[in-house]
């Protein structure tokens, strides 16, 4: 198991991850973040609330930033035939 900080970028700030998660690799916590996302995505619609998420960035103990997932990483294949770009 690997350590990872998912730290939060939102519109008007960023929140860092201050104790991280283990996952087996990245494509796990990488999979994690976007489903993470496409919840806090589904509850902001539902709510009829403006979503200020615009990417999870994954980073190691030492804090170097290992990948990105923006928000149209997180829509992208949430609804068939709809492919977004441009978001984040």
């Amino acid at each position: 198991m690997v350590k990872y900080f998912l730290n939060v970028d939102l519109k008007d700030g960023f929140i860092p991850d201050t104790e991280g998660l283990d996952f087996l690799n990245l494509e796990r916590a990488t999979a994690e973040v976007i489903s993470g996302m496409r919840d806090i995505i589904v509850e902001h619609i539902q709510q009829g609330e403006t979503l200020a998420l615009r990417a999870i960035s994954i980073t190691d103990d030492a804090g170097h930033l290992i990948s990105t997932v923006t928000l149209a990483d997180a829509v992208n294949g949430f609804l068939p035939g709809i492919k977004v770009s441009g978001l984040g």
